[in-house]
């Protein structure tokens, strides 16, 4: 077990060649953000930038990539196929009209902006083209917080290729009140499995955040969901916080936080993965080496700065750095940027988007030495 060190990153920070050209400095694909996680998206897309990332192409639904396209023009968005949500309007008037033709009438669809399965296919070529692969800040897996309040009791999904068939204009009956029925698709889960899937042959490392995490977690103990165990690709980063190790490992939070170290090398090895245990003292473990980092303070806890951590430690696997010192130069100088910007915020004031401008800070200090 190692304490990280100025030295040590140093050491690790890859070298900037004078002939180069954008490609030299690798191509970040971020799969991130949802209708109500938009800024999530911004921060793990710049961030990769921010550590020198030659490329950045975020794909998401088309609202989040009008809105990070709006706020910076140094991000490439590919916008990707959504699902539709079908509403069915108990309060439509009746007509004179077949009886299917009536219920076609009392349905609407409503983009919530759920990426649907089939937008793997829209990915091919960038998930062969990219460096590295980053999935889940913001993207919303459950549909509990991704889409329109409704009685999930009387919800199915009915939309196959965004459009109504025959079978969803027989089911008038399962709306039987006063209050629109509203079918909900799953959503991003069937996309993030499809993902998933796609991945498995994937040589590039891919970092795994947020709700990606806890996707992983239900495939990984089906008592939770139907479906079977899967395996991560061969060079996975994930980067939970303490809640969501509890949830792959299946065990209480308080188990985590007493043993941080051990969980984190026990997911480690369980996963194959590199596994950034998040909190003070963020513990690395690639199942062999352990690395407790000393930077980063309270103003840290705060929304947003998870997904910035996320997208450095991407734009570290893009230039060419291994998963695990891409993890442990990631982590420290997120800490670091962390302090400097209280310094001049305060813990108190700082937010996740200031994080951004004192990243350059961090390293130049780093440099320094």
């Amino acid at each position: 077990m190692q304490n990280l060190t100025h030295d040590h990153i140093n050491a690790l920070l890859p070298p900037r060649p004078d002939n180069s050209h954008k490609m030299t400095f690798g191509h970040v694909l971020n799969i991130a953000g949802s209708i109500h996680y938009r800024g999530a998206a911004y921060l793990s897309s710049i961030s990769a930038l921010r550590v020198g990332a030659g490329y950045v192409t975020l794909a998401s639904s088309p609202s989040v990539c009008d809105s990070v396209s709006a706020l910076t023009p140094n991000v490439v968005t590919l916008p990707l196929l959504t699902q539709m949500t079908a509403k069915y309007d108990n309060n439509a008037p009746n007509t004179d009209l077949l009886a299917t033709q009536i219920q076609t009438a009392r349905w609407q669809t409503i983009d919530v902006q759920a990426i649907d399965k089939m937008a793997v296919l829209q990915l091919d070529d960038k998930l062969n083209q990219a460096s590295v692969i980053s999935i889940g800040s913001g993207l919303s897996i459950g549909q509990s917080t991704d889409q329109l309040s409704v009685n999930c009791s009387r919800s199915r999904n009915y939309l196959d290729n965004n459009s109504l068939d025959n079978s969803s204009l027989g089911i008038k009956k399962h709306h039987n009140s006063d209050s629109d029925g509203l079918s909900v698709p799953n959503g991003n889960s069937e996309f993030f499995y499809a993902l998933l899937t796609q991945l498995q042959a994937n040589p590039n490392p891919v970092i795994f955040d947020a709700d990606a995490l806890n996707f992983i977690s239900r495939l990984l103990h089906p008592g939770n969901i139907a479906t079977t165990s899967i395996t991560l690709p061969e060079h996975s980063i994930i980067t939970p916080h303490p809640k969501e190790l509890s949830r792959l490992l299946n065990l209480d939070v308080s188990e985590i936080q007493a043993k941080r170290v051990h969980y984190t090398n026990m997911a480690a090895k369980q996963l194959n993965a590199v596994v950034v245990l998040k909190g003070k003292h963020t513990v690395i473990s690639d199942g062999e080496q352990v690395f407790i980092n000393p930077t980063g303070n309270s103003a840290l806890a705060k929304a947003g700065t998870g997904d910035v951590l996320t997208g450095m430690i991407a734009g570290f696997c893009a230039q060419g750095v291994s998963p695990i010192d891409a993890a442990c130069l990631g982590v420290y100088l997120h800490g670091l940027a962390g302090d400097i910007a209280a310094e001049d915020l305060s813990q108190y004031g700082m937010l996740a988007s200031d994080l951004l401008n004192y990243i350059p800070r961090a390293i130049l200090q780093v440099l320094s030495v």
